[in-house]
């Protein structure tokens, strides 16, 4: 009992305060060969009372690029800062890095994948024989109860498997709304049992039986045999992706056969063709501070993206993971006003008004969209409930409007790809986010319309975006990462509290201590 409640006690303390970032624990990273980027990292130090030789100037190119390869990023920026993060003075001292205007934001792809380029003809192949399949399928299903002179048929036939499956939803919920429509019960029941048939064929047995199950009179349940059949499978299934086998080792076992019949061919399908990217290099491209949150680890997979274990953890002890920000944006007097404005407002505190633009109204559904659709509904509220902030809502598919959000000190919205909407007076301080796809592929462009560099030339203190597509579930759940922030973390502990993944394409650009609340208790 006694030692519940002391690790209890643990946890609390810890959580409130023993984890709070540090002016010593943090690492700055310059181009040594560009004045500007040691001038401002100097700056930053000065600023934040961080020991100077906590600063490291690597080697890099005088260019200034934005994009670096993986050859290169490996030779001069991830094995030094390993090296010296391993080293007696600073191992298990640095918490986080901070990369500055100068250091490249972008890594290039790896490449082909030698080791198991072999494998590609017969991944291919078996693409090919399975597409043509899943067309035969999708033409059957768009056919039941068809009428002769039914137009609202697509012609699959030259599409590929990546294209059919996105569109699988809506071609069997097309026919399942066809056949509610048949009067002839006999007729229905028999269509509907077709209809069941090949979802199963497509998704597996078991979304077949619950596919039917909302089906009157249709049954797709299983027999005693079948289930130990399917049992079977599932356990090397989930053996296999436990300890996460190798393509060698999944082909030998039959792996890929025993998921078509456990999860039907779209997984099959979607499983190869993630194998056959992976082994090209596809999608191994990335945030330059994302990936170098994983410095520390050893090997990993460069095929997407790696969970960010610190998420929602509670202690952070044992970790590997570095958090990262960046002071970077178009030109140097905005990145030197990063610095300046974020101290500004810890001393005068945050004050102003928070916008929320959300698209759907009340969201409703079991999508992606509706949920972070939800998620800025919420934060909202947050901010609402527990702070003084005036909070305006937009819950329409409109955007705010040019000059409709004055005085805005925080923001979170979507969804206007690359253009960004000239609605914002931003105070000093500001913090906020833009919801889309490529906001900070070109983060020191001057006149770019992406909404981090426009925000940051208009003026925001700290944002975040993608410098690639990086899929929705990439970015920080809004009602998550405001809830951390004003509860008193810092701006690089609220992204990295909140952040799914790592590796990937999300970069924070912000002083990362900046905190211009009270810290949690």
């Amino acid at each position: 009992m006694i030692r519940s409640i002391y690790l209890c006690c643990l946890i609390a303390a810890t959580g409130a305060c023993g984890l709070a970032l540090e002016p010593e624990e943090i690492l700055v990273i310059a181009s040594g060969s560009d004045r500007d980027s040691v001038e401002i990292a100097l700056y930053y130090c000065h600023k934040r009372s961080i020991p100077t030789k906590n600063l490291a100037k690597l080697p890099l190119p005088r260019d200034r690029a934005d994009s670096i390869s993986r050859t290169h990023y490996k030779a001069f920026i991830a094995v030094p800062v390993r090296q010296m993060l391993s080293s007696q003075e600073y191992a298990g001292k640095i918490k986080c890095i901070v990369t500055v205007y100068g250091v490249p934001f972008k890594i290039g792809a790896r490449g082909l994948l030698a080791t198991e380029e072999g494998y590609l003809e017969k991944l291919n192949k078996t693409v090919e024989t399975k597409t043509t399949r899943l067309r035969e399928i999708v033409k059957n299903v768009q056919m039941i109860g068809a009428g002769a002179d039914d137009d609202g048929l697509t012609d699959y036939s030259n599409k590929s498997a990546r294209s059919i499956i996105a569109q699988l939803n809506n071609i069997f919920s097309r026919t399942r709304t066809r056949l509610d429509k048949q009067s002839d019960k006999v007729k229905r029941i028999r269509l509907q049992n077709e209809l069941v048939s090949l979802y199963r064929r497509v998704y597996g047995p078991v979304r077949a039986v619950e596919y039917a199950r909302d089906i009157p009179d249709v049954t797709g349940e299983l027999d005693g045999l079948r289930k130990v059949q399917l049992a079977e499978r599932i356990k090397l299934i989930k053996q296999a992706r436990r300890q996460r086998w190798d393509l060698p080792k999944r082909i030998e076992a039959d792996y890929f056969t025993r998921l078509e019949a456990v999860a039907g061919l779209a997984a099959m399908l979607e499983s190869l063709i993630a194998d056959i990217d992976r082994i090209k290099g596809v999608e191994t491209n990335a945030s330059l501070d994302s990936e170098l949150s994983m410095v520390m680890f050893d090997d990993y997979e460069l095929y997407r993206w790696q969970p960010n274990e610190l998420k929602q953890s509670v202690l952070w002890v044992g970790t590997k993971t570095i958090m990262v920000s960046r002071l970077d944006g178009p030109g140097k007097d905005i990145v030197m006003g990063l610095i300046d404005k974020a101290i500004a407002a810890e001393k005068t505190g945050l004050k102003g008004n928070a916008y929320f633009d959300s698209r759907f109204g009340d969201s409703k559904g079991a999508s992606q969209y509706a949920e972070y659709d939800t998620s800025i509904q919420k934060a909202a509220s947050i901010i609402e409930d527990q702070t003084d902030f005036k909070v305006v809502q937009e819950k329409t598919g409109k955007l705010f409007t040019p000059k409709q959000c004055p005085d805005t000190a925080l923001y979170c919205g979507w969804y206007s790809l690359k253009k960004y909407v000239d609605a914002f007076d931003f105070v000093p301080g500001a913090v906020g986010y833009h919801i889309a796809s490529f906001e900070a592929v070109s983060l020191r462009d001057p006149k770019s319309t992406q909404w981090c560099p426009a925000m940051l030339r208009d003026g925001i203190t700290a944002t975040l975006g993608p410098v690639a597509e990086p899929y929705l579930h990439a970015f920080p759940k809004p009602e998550d990462f405001f809830a951390q922030f004003i509860e008193g973390r810092c701006l690089a502990e609220a992204y990295y509290r909140t952040k799914p993944l790592n590796s990937w394409q999300m970069l924070l650009i912000g002083d990362p201590l900046y905190k211009p609340f009270k810290s949690a208790d």
